[in-house]
């Protein structure tokens, strides 16, 4: 029994490297498509127009009536761009650990809903977010 619970704890050791306390791999690895989904991101989002404040994580509505939230802008462009949508995909990660730095309180259960909902978040602060993620992949990729 003794070397089972050995065993398990090595385990869940070897399985916490490169992560955080939440579990989310902080380690991220980038390609050109991650860099271009962001980008894509950023333009569907152009104007403060395009931007939709109230996001329900449903996004065929948005997509119809062309005003986005973040979520559903990085949705739609990884639709463009890959054919599907990769939830945990580092160019998707990267944007949430981004505006980590700037949440301030405003996220509850789901970063980028939770922000980009909040009465407090600008959307010069969802381009910054966008942006500084751009940035970020760029370090990486070229």
């Amino acid at each position: 029994m003794k070397r089972i619970s050995l065993i398990f704890i090595s385990l869940i050791s070897l399985s916490a490297v490169g992560q955080s306390t939440s579990g989310e791999n902080r380690d991220l690895k980038f390609d050109a498509l991650d860099l271009k989904i962001i980008k894509l991101a950023d333009s569907i989002l152009s104007d403060p127009s395009k931007w939709n404040k109230q996001d329900d994580r449903e996004c065929k509505d948005d997509i119809t009536a062309g005003r986005y939230s973040l979520y559903c802008a990085l949705y739609k462009a990884s639709m463009d761009v890959l054919g599907e949508y990769i939830h945990r995909r580092a160019g998707m990660q990267v944007v949430r650990f981004t505006l980590e730095k700037y949440e301030n309180g405003r996220v509850k259960e789901h970063r980028l809903m939770d922000w980009n909902n909040h009465p407090d978040t600008s959307f010069e602060e969802v381009k910054k977010v966008l942006k500084e993620a751009i940035e970020t992949v760029k370090k990486q990729v070229h």
